[in-house]
């Protein structure tokens, strides 16, 4: 029961993480006025992503015996 429950919670996150991404490289930066961190591709890529690999990471982790 639990090994199902974990299955539909990675598959989850794997399609939000999957929008946020798209959303992001999607998204329009403006070019004008003062620089930021909010609105650069690269910085709205990073930190989507950052989260999801900590996760895969603690998944894989988990799975291991002990």
């Amino acid at each position: 029961m639990h090994t199902s429950g974990f299955w539909f919670a990675v598959g989850l996150l794997a399609v939000c993480e999957t929008a946020i991404v798209v959303t992001a490289l999607r998204m329009r930066v403006r070019t004008s006025g003062a620089l930021s961190i909010v609105g650069r591709r690269p910085a709205e890529i990073g930190w989507t992503l950052l989260p999801a690999l900590l996760l895969v990471a603690l998944v894989a982790l988990s799975l291991q015996p002990l």
